[in-house]
């Protein structure tokens, strides 16, 4: 919730209300403190191109990295998709960024800290283009995929970079063992390539946010 501008400024305090089941006070005053704006500001910088941005404290890194959801939660946290679904509100927030008036920035953080800011390339990151109807064959390996929200990473040989992926509607289900043979392999630093038919999302400017895998199938070895 935003509160009424400070008399004389453009500064907006912020009220976030948490609503959860938490069973012990040491969660709700863990989720008050540092990991909270690590939280915010992990979320906020996924979502607005930062891809390589990851939570710093060990308590977001936990519930991150863990495959099956913690006892308090329906579903394991994950910020890809979370970053997904951000965008929409953020484009809202970033609509005053270059209209008339000449706002140039927007920062969010506490008074000590600067969490985000958004600015013109933000705003071109969450403005993104309709869903590419061509469907591309791209080459890579999964860097990351969660088995419950089938979201994850891949390195695609062709863009030099990791992307977020996720399956898209009429992917295979038969498929999906690909993907976890892909991940072994980048873990274990063997080569598990894939071939992936998927579309593009991609920014106002053209820059690829993630791709929406139709299927795939392990590179043939030479």
């Amino acid at each position: 919730m935003l509160k009424p501008a400070k008399q004389g400024s453009f500064l907006i305090d912020v009220l976030v209300l948490i609503k959860a089941n938490l069973a012990t006070s040491s969660v709700a005053a863990a989720l008050s403190s540092a990991p909270f704006y690590d939280f915010i500001k992990t979320a906020f910088r996924r979502a607005t191109g930062f891809l390589d941005a990851e939570p710093e404290t060990a308590h977001l890194r936990k519930l991150y990295d863990r495959q099956e959801p913690p006892a308090l939660l329906r579903r394991p946290v994950d910020l890809d998709e979370l970053a997904e679904t951000l965008e929409g509100s953020l484009q809202a927030a970033h609509r005053p960024i270059g209209a008339v008036g000449a706002i140039e920035n927007i920062s969010i953080g506490t008074p000590r800290q600067e969490l985000v800011s958004f600015d013109s390339e933000t705003k071109d990151w969450v403005n993104t283009r309709e869903e590419a109807i061509r469907l591309e064959v791209f080459q890579g390996n999964m860097t990351r995929y969660n088995s419950l929200s089938r979201n994850g990473r891949a390195f695609v040989d062709q863009l030099e970079r990791v992307v977020p992926v996720r399956p898209d509607a009429d992917f295979p289900v038969a498929d999906l063992g690909y993907l976890t043979w892909s991940l072994h392999g980048s873990n274990t630093a063997t080569r598990n390539k894939l071939v992936m038919r998927a579309r593009r999302v991609s920014s106002a400017s053209g820059k690829v946010k993630r791709l929406l895998l139709v299927d795939c199938t392990r590179e043939p070895v030479e």
